[in-house]
């Protein structure tokens, strides 16, 4: 069917949000002609989408499914570029991101202070939107006959069991339902966006495009194209103007103009719909004078506020028996072949989770705020003060098990490994982003603001500490990998320790020949725990090890690592 040049609505971007917008507004109305442009390629049906185990490939520098925003170098990250990925395909981030379900705090909504806004009012969208494929205790707040999918996968790496205990040692309640709105401190075996009869990634373009468009043809999905900017003509806007994605000649038409008789969506997500309207004369009419682009509506804010989570990741060694990931990443061939013929015959086996199978999360203490105000960068107690300390539900923190090193396995050893990863749920600091001409082509003048509010630092550094406690009360833990943790001095007792001797032979096996050799003595193997009590009944006991201490060098090198990461 050929594509219309005008229609009742246009809906710019096809990403997560404009999947649903564009995929309901057809359905509720058969007569409304609504048209989704979208940057990326369709997802429909891709194999690289749909299979959750293959969900790493996506943030590969080269990768076709993500455009990677790099941000202006930093004095807080020691002077380094933040890379910020966005999705660039239909389905946005659901197509492309960890699947991890997780959902906002009831008080993230309240706060809104907006009619329709309020979590009680907006409770019966969420159970719509969703199938919640597994028992629950919390029936009235979840949905079991919705188009996006709710699972534990159809397989869960056994580090979740062995992240869960270690967790409930040092204190966080193990919980059902860690989102449940109002749970802002615990652990869980988290759930995914997963369907579990199929085994397959659930997106919004699968559940809200492509199931319609199989039914109906008041949809129109355009594909590989960019929105240069929406028309306004006096105070309406009348279409927007595209153009190719990939210019493949420089004869081709380079933009085509779509007209809309009701109104256009702007949802290119948060880093591209300020763009869109500041290249279509919204925005600070300064900048937009500067960038060469006439300014129709003085609304300077566009582009301002930019927030996202900080992450950073520790990665452990694992003990050989362990089970983990690296192997199929790694591509070993007669890993992968066994684990894709698996989820080919019945959707289930590794390829049908995303590895991350538990995590925390975490408010601090009255004793840990306490501790913190001591530490060389003291800020965050203020932030506590103003933001968290009267609203429960918000957790400062989140950390979570991956079943592996998530990241460049050619910069990694053979073997397995654990990643912690941790990231702030409300950071403090911001960035911008503003157009530096009229051309979509162009990159924009970016800052993400990475920990330029030096009230998020110390969550950080009290989230990597929290977190190594973990591993190293799992019964996987076989030291960490040292290039992946704060640099701490030769002589302190918090550096990092990487496997010891047994460890390295049993994965090195008889024939290996440089196992164990010795450049400096830098890397250190690690120290065996403490030996269980002895006792008759049971054989389920491990070794432990007593909590490190972290003097102030030991806090500001993680506070480097932090920027660093």
């Amino acid at each position: 069917m050929t594509i219309p040049d005008e229609v009742d609505v246009i809906v710019c971007g096809g990403g997560s949000c404009g999947c649903v917008v564009a995929g309901r507004l057809a359905n509720v109305d058969r007569n409304l002609q609504v048209m989704l442009i979208e940057a990326g390629e369709s997802n429909l049906n891709n194999p690289w989408v749909f299979r959750p185990g293959i969900y790493p490939r996506n943030m590969k520098l080269d990768s076709k499914t993500a455009s990677f925003y790099y941000s202006r170098p930093s004095e807080w990250l020691g002077g380094r570029r933040a890379v910020v990925p966005c999705a660039h395909i239909l389905g946005g981030g659901s197509s492309i991101n960890f699947m991890m379900y997780t959902r906002a705090s009831a008080s993230d909504y309240d706060d809104f202070q907006a009619k329709g806004w309020t979590t009680k009012e907006l409770i019966p969208l969420m159970r719509k939107h969703e199938t919640y494929q597994r028992a629950s205790q919390n029936r009235d707040i979840h949905g079991f006959e919705g188009p996006i999918k709710v699972s534990f996968g159809n397989y869960t790496y056994p580090i979740m069991q062995d992240f869960l205990r270690a967790a409930e040692s040092q204190g966080f309640p193990v919980t059902d339902d860690l989102q449940d709105l109002v749970t802002g401190h615990g652990a869980e075996h988290w759930l995914k966006w997963i369907n579990r009869d199929t085994g397959r990634r659930s997106d919004s373009a699968h559940a809200y495009v492509h199931s319609t468009r199989a039914h109906y043809t008041n949809l129109h999905l355009v594909c590989n194209t960019k929105v240069e900017k929406v028309i306004i003509e006096g105070d309406r806007a009348v279409g927007v103007r595209t153009v190719p994605t990939k210019v493949l000649s420089p004869l081709e038409n380079q933009y085509k103009d779509y007209k809309a008789r009701k109104f256009i969506i702007v949802s290119g997500g948060t880093l591209s719909s300020p763009l869109i309207l500041q290249r279509s004369g919204v925005g600070d009419p300064e900048k937009l004078r500067k960038a060469g682009v006439k300014p129709l509506v003085d609304l300077p804010g566009v582009g301002l506020n930019f927030q996202d989570h900080y992450l950073t990741f520790s990665t452990y060694r694992a003990k050989p028996h362990v089970e983990s990931f690296d192997d199929f990443v790694r591509g070993d061939k007669a890993t992968q072949d066994k684990v894709f013929q698996q989820w080919n015959i019945n959707g289930t086996g590794p390829l049908a989770t995303n590895g991350i199978e538990a995590g925390v999360k975490a408010r601090p203490t009255e004793k840990e705020l306490d501790e913190m105000d001591s530490w060389p960068f003291p800020e965050f107690r203020s932030g506590w003060d103003s933001y968290f300390k009267d609203k429960p539900d918000k957790p400062v923190m989140h950390y979570s098990v991956i079943a592996g090193w998530f990241g460049d396995h050619m910069h990694m050893p053979p073997g397995k490994f654990f990643t912690m990863f941790h990231f702030l749920e409300y950071p403090f600091s911001r960035g911008f982003t503003h157009i530096t001409s009229a051309s979509a082509y162009d990159a924009p003048d970016f800052d993400a603001g990475f920990m330029n509010d030096k009230r998020d630092m110390a969550p950080l550094v009290w989230s990597y500490i929290q977190s190594r406690e973990t591993a190293r009360r799992m019964e996987a833990y076989a030291g960490e990998v040292h290039a992946m943790h704060p640099f701490y001095a030769y002589d302190s007792p918090a550096r990092a320790l990487d496997m010891d001797l047994a460890t390295t032979n049993a994965y090195a096996g008889p024939d290996h020949l440089t196992a164990n050799i010795q450049h400096g003595s830098w890397t250190q193997p690690v120290e065996p725990g403490k030996a269980p009590q002895v006792s008759w009944l049971t054989s389920n006991k491990q070794e432990y090890r007593d909590p490190l201490v972290y003097s102030k060098d030991d806090l500001l090198a993680i506070e480097e690592w932090v920027k660093v990461k």
